[in-house]
């Protein structure tokens, strides 16, 4: 009784710290864990679930997830969460419904010559704020699809979903042209997607486990156009040739390559990157721009894993990773050290002026790429392009550095959820460096990488815990920039977590490199200031 009163004391107190603050105050952040009874907002009754659950270990299939920090059991730490984030509200970008509005809606459909204002084609708006309300559980304005009692979508029924007719091949005459009007068909994968979606009863929020991940799909007469490379004098151009990935399988490659001008010589001076640009078609699940030290050379690692057939050009020479001997491809650290990277295509970064990557001119660079196909039912074609932008010497203040942080150790037992924590000290990172012992490390940019079975990462200032960076997307993790930079010194560091759930799985997971494997890996740039520099500035 006395612990009853404990706990609804709290929620008192709570309650009345958060509500003139935050009661209709919206959330940013793309993850509302917090949310336990998943209605759209932090409540009363997200704070009863956690108290009620308090003690509880974790259970996977119960319908409400009360342990809110994802560390296995329900405690105060889960109250203190829902308390924090009380009476915030965000989208659930991360649904299925919201990767069909983002990947088919948004894509094909959402535009002002059709589904969108002002033109609205048989009186259908697609956009975000509109499309759930517009189609589900609509009458159509065809009329023969009308009189058959056909709805736009027809949630359990996908066959009586006039939407899902619109996009399948051959259709009725009467019921007009197949969508998208002009602009090609769909790939099978999407419309398979919303039948399942649809036969999952539409919801709006959650993710429907039979969906799977739409943002690798290429739709059949998608081109991807080459990027004109850096205007000569301002950069350079590199590029992971074409490569082939079967239907059903996803493919791993390596490709080594340096930077040379325009009369094909290697650059003899260091370069400084200020900025870069990626580019790669539909597909990619991430692409990573490395560089190998002497190491990798001495030790044979650009003769392992090289495998013949992947590439358009017979010519080029990929090494494919083997998920059974994933470390003969080398590790990090010793045999190569992150360079550049992203998971969204089109991507571009920029360093604070004055701040810029030094690489020596004749870096041997290993562009990495894993393309994911597991969907399609064509061979698909893969290929990244990396523009680099440079700054002449004298115009550089400060070497940026760049952060690669993995924890190994990581081990889930089949059925169990696990959280995997470590520490990254300043003081640590200044000692390798050489550093003064008045340097201060100027955060620019961080982001974090697990595979499909992370369900939650999280990244806190040591000193203040305050929450840094936080993310639930294993494929495509949100960046976090800072501007200004986040300074910290010798006493500081970064804390990590990563939590993994192995619910479908029979053997346990542990650290590797494909997507069956698991990760925990913050990635970012910083850059060594000193006090007397702030005082400065």
């Amino acid at each position: 009784m006395m612990f009853k009163k404990i706990v609804f004391l709290f929620l008192s107190l709570m309650l009345m710290m958060n509500v003139s603050s935050t009661v209709l105050g919206h959330s940013d952040s793309p993850t509302l864990l917090e949310d336990v009874n998943k209605d759209g907002v932090v409540n009363i009754q997200d704070l009863v679930l956690v108290a009620n659950a308090l003690g509880q270990m974790r259970d996977h299939n119960a319908q409400h997830d009360p342990d809110v920090n994802r560390d296995g059991i329900i405690n105060i730490l889960d109250l203190v969460r829902v308390s924090n984030r009380f009476g915030e509200t965000v989208p659930d970008e991360h649904s299925s419904y919201h990767a069909i509005q983002e990947y088919v809606f948004d894509r094909s459909c959402a535009n002002s010559a059709c589904h969108a204002a002002p033109t609205n084609i048989a009186g259908l708006n697609l956009t975000y704020a509109n499309s759930y309300e517009e189609i589900v559980g609509e009458v159509p304005e065809n009329p023969n699809a009308a009189a058959a009692g056909m709805k736009l979508v027809d949630p359990g029924n996908p066959e009586n979903s006039f939407l899902l007719t619109k996009l399948i091949s051959p259709i009725a005459r009467e019921h007009g042209a197949r969508m998208p009007l002009g602009s090609g068909v769909l790939h099978d994968g999407k419309i398979d997607a919303i039948r399942k979606w649809i036969a999952a009863g539409a919801p709006q929020t959650g993710k429907v486990e039979a969906v799977g991940d739409l943002g690798v799909l290429r739709d059949p007469e998608e081109v991807f156009v080459p990027p004109a490379p850096p205007p000569p004098g301002q950069g350079y151009q590199l590029h992971l040739p074409p490569f082939r990935i079967d239907p059903g399988t996803e493919r791993e490659v390596f490709y080594e390559t340096q930077i040379r001008d325009e009369n094909g010589n290697l650059i003899e001076d260091d370069i400084f990157i200020n900025r870069y640009e990626i580019f790669y078609p539909t597909g990619s699940h991430h692409f990573i721009l490395y560089r190998l030290t002497d190491a990798a050379i001495t030790e044979g690692i650009l003769d392992a894993g090289v495998t013949q057939g992947i590439g358009v050009d017979p010519n080029h020479v990929f090494r494919e990773l083997d998920p059974d001997d994933a470390q003969a491809l080398g590790n990090l650290g010793t045999h190569r050290f992150f360079v550049a990277g992203t998971q969204s295509d089109d991507f571009s970064f920029q360093f604070p002026e004055g701040v810029a990557l030094r690489l020596p001119g004749d870096t041997l660079f290993d562009l990495n790429s894993h393309y994911i196909n597991l969907l399609g039912t064509e061979t698909l074609i893969g290929e990244t392009y990396i523009n680099i932008y440079t700054l002449p010497p004298e115009e550089v203040k400060y070497e940026a550095i760049e952060i690669f942080v993995s924890n190994t150790e990581i081990n889930v037992p089949p059925g169990r959820t696990r959280v995997t924590k470590m520490d990254w000290y300043v003081e640590d990172e200044l000692l390798l460096r050489d550093a003064p012992s008045d340097a201060v490390m100027n955060i620019i940019m961080l982001t974090s990488h697990m595979h499909r079975h992370g369900e939650l990462f999280e990244i806190k200032q040591m000193s203040t815990s305050e929450l840094l960076h936080r993310s639930i997307i294993y494929d495509d993790a949100p960046i976090t920039f800072y501007n200004p930079p986040l300074m910290l010194d010798a006493t500081d560091g970064l804390s990590f977590q990563c939590t993994h759930n192995n619910y479908d799985l029979d053997g346990p997971i542990e650290f590797g490199f494909t997507s069956e494997d698991e990760m925990c890996l913050i990635v970012g740039y910083y850059y060594l200031s000193t006090v007397a520099d702030t005082n400065e500035n």
